[in-house]
């Protein structure tokens, strides 16, 4: 059946009551914007976003400085800023956390049916969250957010064309994540600023499995770009 992009619209207080961002966030932040979701291990997250400062502008050194201080009060288990932008106003960040209340439920209910996809941004009043999913689970998506008294409303919902994130390049939705994963960190970066162990360690899986995605995604896109 074919995907759609489904776009909606919600007070961000919701999501604050339910924890998805805690409400300390926006004592020094305008937004974050969700960028990628990775689903590598059971009931915990793992996201790149793009964080909107309202403070005083921010070196990196200073951003790096803070980062266990911010990690401690986002409640969080892993946070890299991987760069800065805008001289300091925003930065990159990989994080991981638990999956809240609603999000745990809505992934014990439609599993891999639903995929987190952009845009995604949660202001300091309004949040904007998109999902792929086929006609019927985006109805029982829509269907269950009404039945837990969550206010929303339908921004977009467009068909998605080619049917997927990966589906022209020959790549498993693993070693997808997993070259993403890797990317985003720096490990194909000169030098390197990420090894084996980090992705290992962020992803749940052995150091060769990890080593085995890699080599196997690589090869397929060097086999489809050389031949």
């Amino acid at each position: 059946m074919a995907l759609r992009r489904v776009t909606i619209e919600m007070p961000s207080e919701v999501l604050v009551r339910q924890g998805v961002v805690p409400r300390v966030f926006f004592d020094h932040n305008e937004s974050v914007e969700i960028l990628r979701v990775y689903a590598f291990q059971p009931h915990k997250r793992l996201l790149l976003v793009r964080v909107l400062r309202s403070g005083p502008r921010r070196t990196g050194d200073e951003l790096l400085a803070a980062r266990d201080r911010l990690r401690r009060r986002y409640h969080l288990r892993d946070f890299e800023i991987l760069r800065v932008e805008d001289g300091g106003r925003a930065y990159i960040s990989l994080l991981r956390q638990r999956n809240p209340g609603v999000l745990e439920t809505l992934l014990e209910e439609f599993g891999a049916g639903v995929t987190p996809t952009t845009p995604s941004v949660i202001g300091r009043d309004v949040a904007t969250l998109s999902f792929l999913a086929d006609d019927n689970t985006a109805k029982r998506v829509l269907a269950l957010l009404d039945g837990v008294g969550v206010r929303w409303r339908l921004r977009s919902r467009r068909a998605i064309r080619h049917g997927g994130i990966n589906a022209d390049d020959g790549l498993t939705s693993r070693q997808w994540e997993v070259m993403s994963l890797a990317w985003n960190l720096g490990y194909f970066d000169i030098p390197a600023r990420t090894g084996l162990e980090k992705l290992a360690e962020l992803t749940g899986l052995s150091r060769n499995t990890v080593s085995q995605h890699l080599r196997r995604g690589m090869r397929r896109i060097l086999r489809e770009s050389l031949l």
